[in-house]
């Protein structure tokens, strides 16, 4: 069975389907065809100009390089995030411990030692008082 549909405008598609006679393609259809059946061969061969093959041959293995040691670069930017992260947590988690325990009576030198922290630190931490929410710095 073939079936041919023709919009006006553009050529004729023919769609043919298994086991079923073939249409004859026209005259422009078989040039056009043969012209870029002539191209595939040269282009399917390799590079247009052969000298230019080596130098394409490192340009792509570079690139791929580049593309390993980038992402070996996202990655470790991802860890030290992730890591930082989770400093931020641990120190507001000490502060908030601190706090806490120098607001149930815990001798200043003794949360000194245990939170290794100088005295000036511990000041600091128990004068800024308790965290609220974070406020972007733009």
């Amino acid at each position: 069975m073939t079936q041919t549909a023709n919009g006006g405008v553009r050529p004729q598609l023919t769609v043919s389907l298994f086991g079923t006679a073939q249409a004859q393609p026209d005259a422009a259809s078989a040039s056009t065809f043969a012209a870029a059946a002539g191209l595939a061969g040269p282009l399917a061969a390799g590079p247009l100009a052969p000298e230019l093959e080596p130098h394409i041959a490192l340009a792509v293995a570079g690139a791929e390089d580049e593309g390993d040691v980038l992402s070996e670069v996202w990655r470790t930017s991802s860890h030290l995030e992730s890591v930082q992260w989770e400093l931020d947590n641990a120190l507001e988690s000490l502060r908030q411990a601190v706090r806490k325990a120098s607001a149930a009576g815990v001798a200043q030198d003794e949360l000194c030692a245990a939170a290794n922290l100088t005295a000036q630190e511990l000041a600091d931490v128990l004068a800024a008082g308790p965290a609220g929410p974070a406020v972007p710095q733009l």
